[in-house]
């Protein structure tokens, strides 16, 4: 009987775990995917040139282009990809600075810059794949937890 109470209990807190795994993986996909879409959204941007940058395209169909112009170092004309025509999906350009000081980034079409440590994360929701991982090890816990069972009231 003992033995059934602790495999009961290793099973409920692997449950949990999973869940919980699940959910703060799920989360911070979502909360990195509507980041990259957080910044300010126009046809020129400043970068400060003193971490990666990534830029996303605000408009749907087509490659945009745009002009890294630094202060010092020479230019760069890079090309963004277009806004998928469904889902949040996050597609962008990294760029890493070759260039020391701030750069200027003039676009053909409106894009987001977002610069800082967190684009270095941004690879992680880039593929569906992490998002789906999430859902489905939270599921699986969910299932372990019993909330799939089938079981009636009613005979």
């Amino acid at each position: 009987m003992a033995v059934r109470s602790l495999s009961k209990r290793a099973n409920t807190l692997l449950g949990r775990g999973l869940v919980a795994l699940g959910g703060v993986l799920a989360a911070l996909c979502l909360a990195l995917m509507g980041h990259a879409r957080s910044g300010a959204v126009d046809t020129s941007h400043t970068w400060d040139g003193t971490a990666a940058a990534y830029l996303t395209s605000a408009v749907r169909g087509g490659t945009h282009t745009c002009t890294v112009t630094p202060e010092s170092g020479p230019e760069r004309t890079v090309d963004v990809p277009s806004w998928p025509n469904r889902g949040p999906h996050l597609d962008g350009r990294r760029l890493d600075p070759w260039f020391s000081g701030p750069a200027q980034v003039t676009c053909t079409d409106d894009v987001t810059l977002t610069q800082g440590w967190v684009v270095r994360l941004y690879p992680l929701v880039e593929q569906w794949l992490v998002l789906l991982a999430g859902i489905v090890l939270a599921l699986v816990g969910l299932d372990r937890l019993g909330l799939f069972r089938h079981t009636s009231r009613y005979p």
